[in-house]
């Protein structure tokens, strides 16, 4: 039977670094961004549903989702991130499934999702992993790794869940807020303990 866990964090927290980890040790990753950018991508029923929702206005010159004209609107408005979740959500979870399916002979099966319980995928998996970092960490790494400034960087944080309700509701928490080989030593306990790793 595989197992399936959710894995996620807050932007900027290192959840990529841990996703990538796993990847490297062989573990099947499901990216849940890379899932929403095939769907969204030209000529796809998620991106005509999208389009049918907020305009054309958000297509470029080549008929691609203007991904930064999108962002900083859903940024801005909860409402506006809950109409576009409500939107493509069906098309992601799809292909999700599909994956799931695929993978359906392995041991362990990691869905990486940067809002995991935002879009409800908490609800495919068996176990959810948290990777944590302190807010003035996150913030930090957020304004160095998008060039935002302090005001757009919190709005990117403010637009997800809190990272103390995500811990709340976590069964496992990495903590992430100092040098990764800490971090990778969280993980190999955690996957020695669930019998996934020698």
């Amino acid at each position: 039977m595989t197992k399936i866990i959710g894995l996620t964090g807050g932007i900027a927290t290192g959840k990529t670094q841990v996703s990538n980890y796993l990847k490297s040790l062989k573990i099947p990753i499901i990216d849940a961004d890379l899932v929403a950018r095939d769907v969204e991508s030209k000529d796809q029923a998620g991106l005509a549903a999208i389009i049918d929702n907020f305009g054309s206005d958000f297509l470029d010159a080549n008929g691609e989702l203007n991904r930064r004209k999108l962002g900083n609107l859903v940024f801005s408005s909860k409402i506006e991130l809950s109409k576009l979740i409500r939107v493509i959500n069906p098309f992601i979870e799809a292909e999700i499934y599909r994956q799931i399916d695929y993978y359906s002979a392995k041991e362990l099966v990691v869905i990486d999702a940067p809002t995991l319980f935002e879009n409800g995928y908490n609800s495919i998996v068996d176990e959810i992993v948290v990777v944590y970092a302190d807010p003035t960490t996150q913030l930090a790494r957020l304004m160095k790794r998008n060039q935002l400034s302090i005001a757009d960087a919190t709005k990117r944080i403010a637009s997800q869940w809190p990272m103390t309700i995500k811990q709340e509701l976590a069964d496992i928490v990495f903590y992430n807020s100092g040098k990764f080989e800490l971090t990778k030593q969280q993980i190999n306990d955690w996957l020695k303990k669930e019998k996934f790793k020698e």
